[in-house]
Order: C-alpha cells, then structure tokens, then sequence
C-alpha cells in the first residue's frame, strides 16, 4: 500500500502554502493579534481555492489544516469544515461555504441552554460558552436540551434574541465568544434519538483536523528556531554547530515527524469507507496527542533555542505559542486521549494463564 501523498494532494498543499504566505506575512499576523484577531477579507480566496469545497476528502482537509497551522491563518475555516459541516452533511443538509461555528459547551460560571416548541417553532434560551469564531458566523449549529434529550439546531447570526459577546482566550487568531440566547429561533437540524452521536463524530472530526493543524504549528516553531540557530554566531560558530543546540532540535524534528505521520494516518482512517469505528477513534487519539506533543515540544524548544529574543513581545514565536497551548487545552484533556488508546491496547491483550496447581 502506498502511503505517499498523490500529485494532486501535493499541489493542493503547494497552493495552500502560496497563499497564505502572500495573506499572512510575519507582519499582518501580529497586527492581527494586536487588533480583533478577525481577518474576513482571506475567506473569499478560501472559497474561490475551494477549502470549502464539499468533496474534498479527509487527507486534502488535513493538509489545509497543516498549512493553516504554519500560517496561523485569522479565518473561520476550521470551524466551518471541521465542526459545522459534518453536522450539516449529516442531517442531509447542503454545504455552504458561508462562514459557520457549533457551540455545545456550557458556560464555565454556569447554565446550559435550553429549547422548547412554541407554535410550530423552536425557541431557544439559555448560554453557550467559548464558541470559536462565533463573530465570524454567519450562522450556528446550537447544542440545547429538550423534554427529548439533547438537540442540534441552526439559528442564524445575527438573530432576535441572540447575543454575541467575544471571550478573550490566550491564542488572539482564533476568537471565542460567549452566546446568550434569549427566545430566539432556531430550526431544528438533529432530533434527540442522534444528536449526541452525530455532535460527537464531528467533534473527532474538527479534532483530527487540530491535530493535522498542530503539525503546521510545530513546523513553523522548528523553523524559526533552526533560522536563529544557524543566524546566532557564539564563541565564532553558529550556535547550531552546538550539541547542546543540535541535539535539541534534532529531537523536535522526530517529534514532529511521528506527528505528521500520526495524522495522516488519522485522517485516511476518518475517510476510508470500510475502516472500524475502533480504529478510526484510536487513530484519531494517537495524532491528538502526538500532535499536541509536538507543537507544545518544538514552541518551548524554539523558546530556549532564540532565548531571551524569543521571549520578547516583538519576536513573533509566543503566538505559535498560543496556539500551541491552545490546542493543547481545546475539548478533551490530553489524559481522555490516553486513555482511549489504553482501552484500545488492553482489549486486545490475552488473558493471562492460569497457574496450575
């Protein structure tokens, strides 16, 4: 079997990487960062390079995260493609390339949100919490509890009833917001008898797609530290002439590699028609982890590679560093990854013997 990327992902990859360069020079990213971190006018050369295209498969959307990642690109296009249109798909809705978020977590200080029936239509009220590029939106996909159990509805943006208010969270280029829903309208998307099955499958989804975005994350961080390694001369040398330095370095880099390789393998699984759902979870929790390892690892590498250069505001490593960290927190804990893959080790070990008497 050839695991080797196609012509055709390549050149997806190549083009990817061609445009956010020329959208996201070092330069833009940190005004971004020191604005609004909101960047609507890369998203219609996002559409028009089809990364909302809805046949894409899973390995093309992996490598579109990976340069994403390496860019640090302001855009809404995880939340789009990863979270909202696996829910779309799912209830037999068309993917649009509009702009969209899901918000299922609960507000930290507390209260869920809640839908009823009032003539014929859906009301909702109630609060999600750190909905990511909710500001962007154009439309939600809105967890809520019903006398059924747990539902998924879409509610426009902006709507009667609804208030966004944005939620400061380390990492400034993927905004989050808190949602307020009071009696506002929502059309019902998945009844309760699916809707936790089908929130959970696009919840691994946008997770496979962040691990894939790790990896891009990691190779910026690595970058910039083998430039400042082999631009900083110490003693008459690069300091990268250096064990101290080099074995560093070389050490991100295996980190990094095993994460790639983790996450295109997740993400061939999560496409593949005739792979078991064990498989595909086990898969997609071996490249979260590797992949949070690996940009975390090559960020605080990076840190003590340029040391007190990279420690400054002005040096741009600290937002790949907020993204790192950012990644490293979203959704399940590191340790609920850990221990999917034990489960899935310990239910294929044998029994062990018997003593006999």
């Amino acid at each position: 079997m050839d695991f080797a990327l196609t012509d055709e992902e390549r050149d997806l990859s190549a083009a990817a990487a061609r445009l956010l360069a020329d959208r996201y020079p070092v330069e833009r990213v940190a005004a971004l960062a020191d604005a609004d971190g909101v960047d609507p006018d890369t998203w219609p050369h996002l559409r028009r390079q089809g990364w909302c295209d809805p046949d894409l498969g899973m390995v093309e959307k992996g490598l579109l995260a990976q340069e994403g990642g390496y860019a640090l690109a302001a855009t809404p296009w995880w939340s789009t493609v990863g979270l909202a249109h696996p829910i779309h798909r799912a209830a037999g809705r068309e993917l649009t390339p509009d702009p969209l978020t899901v918000a299922w977590q609960d507000d930290p200080a507390g209260g869920g949100c809640h839908a009823v029936r009032q003539g014929g239509r859906w009301r909702l009220t109630g609060l999600r919490a750190l909905v990511t590029d909710a500001t962007s939106a154009t439309a939600l996909v809105v967890a809520a509890g019903t006398d059924a159990g747990l539902a998924l509805f879409a509610v426009a943006s902006p709507a009667d009833g609804l208030t966004v208010e944005p939620q400061p969270t380390l990492d400034r280029l993927r905004g989050a917001a808190r949602l307020r829903f009071a009696d506002t309208p929502g059309e019902l998307l998945v009844a309760p008898d699916s809707a936790g099955r089908i929130l959970a499958q696009a919840r691994r989804h946008a997770g496979t797609l962040l691990a894939c975005e790790a990896v891009g994350v990691a190779r910026r961080a690595l970058e910039l530290a083998r430039r400042h390694a082999g631009d900083r001369v110490q003693f008459g040398r690069p300091i990268g002439a250096y064990q101290a330095v080099a074995h560093r370095l070389a050490d991100s880099y295996v980190t990094l590699e095993l994460a790639t390789s983790l996450a295109l393998r997740a993400c061939w699984l999560a496409g593949a028609d005739d792979t078991e759902p064990a498989e595909v979870a086990h898969a997609h929790a071996e490249a979260v982890v590797a992949g949070r390892q690996a940009a975390v690892r090559a960020c605080e590498d990076a840190l003590q590679v340029t040391g007190g250069l990279g420690a400054t505001w002005e040096y741009p490593l600290h937002w790949w560093y907020r993204r790192a960290l950012w990644l490293d927190s979203f959704d399940t804990p590191t340790g609920g990854h850990l221990a999917t893959l034990a489960d899935h080790l310990l239910a294929g070990r044998p029994e062990p013997a018997r003593p006999t008497a």
